[in-house]
């Protein structure tokens, strides 16, 4: 059995995972302090939550929303000051729970949690992305997590889709993120028709037809259609599997991903199917505790 934390902007998850199944979880916000003050609340509740379970992990995961390498967090933009730049021997002590902790970033721990026990259970190679108020994604490679010279491998949120596409948060345009994540989306259909609804609204206008709905979607479709056959052609995977809120809106972005895949990649990298997440918002909880249990297993 393993601890694992997910930690993101607005929240952070904890949980008691064993073999793939979540026995307890919680939650609490992430606050505007110190990381040693929250990690130091999660740490006493977690232990809480083992006496309660009568149960002794031997490891714990953590799932942070940046890229992890020579064991430090790089960037985290969504998080408080105070994250940045800390050890992941730093969030162990700050945890204090004296088990090892094994951290990377939750694109990653996603597609582990699928590979785990999701929708990527009995492939060895496909790649995760996230759909949602960002674009990200993690490589599995023979059953292994890539996680490349500085733990970014796999973000496809800034390959460029369109040269004069919209702009990015990252300062370039035509970004896969600006056209397809949730936050675009919206903005293009307000562009469209002068209304502010959320992306969900918009997917349902779109299954009843509304046309500026199904164009904006067509549009985020064809966005991720370039991003996965980069992915196709430098790592011929078995499958995308895709999660994060907006795939519940999958079968709106296929049709003109699947178009866009077929115009870009190589004939020899399709098929590729494109299949819906499993596990949901646990996924990366999951994904943690058994990148820990590798982690154990492997040192």
């Amino acid at each position: 059995m393993e601890y694992a934390i997910d930690v993101g902007g607005t929240k952070i998850a904890y949980a008691l995972v064993e073999e793939g199944r979540i026995v307890a979880e919680d939650r609490m916000e992430t606050e505007q302090e110190p990381p040693a003050a929250q990690l130091g609340e999660v740490g006493r509740r977690l232990q809480a939550m083992a006496r309660r379970a009568k149960a002794k992990p031997n490891a714990v995961g953590l799932s942070l929303p940046g890229p992890v390498a020579r064991d430090t967090l790089l960037q985290a933009p969504n998080l408080p000051k105070g994250w940045v730049g800390q050890k992941v021997a730093d969030y162990a002590a700050m945890l204090n729970l004296g088990l090892p902790l094994f951290a990377q970033r939750d694109a990653l721990m996603g597609g582990l949690g699928e590979y785990a026990a999701g929708a990527g259970k009995g492939l060895q190679s496909f790649f995760y992305i996230t759909l949602g108020t960002g674009i990200g994604g993690g490589l599995i490679l023979d059953g292994r997590p890539v996680l490349g010279a500085d733990g970014a491998a796999g973000e496809v949120g800034h390959f460029q889709a369109e040269a004069r596409g919209p702009a990015c948060g990252c300062g370039r345009r035509g970004c896969v993120e600006a056209i397809a994540a949730g936050p675009s989306i919206e903005r293009a259909y307000r562009g469209r028709t002068g209304l502010e609804i959320g992306a969900r609204e918009i997917a349902e206008r779109a299954r009843g037809g509304e046309a500026a709905a199904l164009a904006v979607y067509r549009h985020a479709g064809r966005a991720l259609g370039v991003a996965c056959a980069i992915v196709a052609q430098v790592a011929n995977p078995q499958a995308v599997i895709a999660g994060g809120s907006l795939a519940q809106s999958l079968d709106l972005l296929q049709p003109s991903l699947l178009q866009s895949l077929r115009q870009r990649a190589w004939a020899a990298n399709l098929p590729l199917p494109i299949l819906p997440a499993q596990l949901g918002g646990p996924a990366p909880l999951i994904g943690a505790a058994y990148f820990a249990r590798r982690g154990i297993e492997h040192n």
